[in-house]
């Protein structure tokens, strides 16, 4: 379980986050909304560890590791897919073509495009390596910040696909989204408003399925 505790955050007299606490069990996927500029990236950035906290803590109950998809892309553009990913990944050379990220790879289209240099790819290809390099590191939780921003409906599909075999394997995610599809994974969403965090819902006492209309609705 991945626990949040009493996180504070402000920018001079702006007060960003105030006293945000909730937990992410394993297996679980926790939605976080709310409007531009409500908090939700530097929150993300804060439990990456991007961004320090003004207060508060963060914390796995018991070991864990984290990967983070921010919403840039941070890849670099003029190396290859395959330099970006030998560039982020921890593993070795070998490791790189083992079976498990073989898989991934597969699964996210990525052997299509990985000679190409990244500027060359699609906003869509870019995101689908972003999160197999996520992937690889093999982390029981995934920050993901609007990871279906911009994309195609195809490319949508593969990326969540992926989020559930993910998330039934018992990784944990925790996203900032506006997207309907992400909030069906969900088994929580918060309304991130004001610095405050309001629970907008809870799979274990509704299991209908989101629109935009019920996303407008939590707004």
């Amino acid at each position: 379980m991945f626990v949040i505790e009493n996180i504070n955050k402000s920018y001079g007299k702006n007060n960003i986050l105030s006293d945000i606490s909730f937990n992410a069990q394993s297996g679980n996927c926790i939605g976080i909304i709310g409007i531009n500029g409500s908090g939700k990236s530097t929150l993300l950035n804060i439990l990456a560890g991007c961004i320090p906290p003004d207060s508060g803590r963060y914390y796995f109950d018991t070991e864990g590791t984290i990967s983070y998809l921010p919403q840039e892309n941070p890849l670099i553009d003029d190396l290859t897919a395959l330099d970006n990913i030998r560039l982020w990944y921890n593993g070795s050379k070998k490791d790189i073509r083992n079976e498990k990220n073989q898989i991934i790879f597969s699964k996210l289209g990525i052997h299509t495009f990985i000679n190409k240099k990244v500027k060359t790819l699609s906003g869509g290809m870019k995101k689908r390596l972003s999160l197999a390099i996520a992937f690889m590191r093999e982390p029981d939780l995934i920050l993901l910040d609007e990871p279906l921003a911009a994309l195609d409906m195809l490319c949508k599909q593969g990326i969540i696909k992926c989020l559930n075999d993910y998330l039934a394997q018992g990784g944990t995610i925790i996203a900032a989204t506006h997207e309907t599809s992400i909030l069906n994974l969900c088994d929580k969403i918060y309304l991130l408003k004001n610095g405050m965090l309001h629970m907008k819902y809870d799979a274990s006492e509704n299991d209908e399925k989101f629109t935009e209309a019920d996303f407008c609705k939590m707004l």
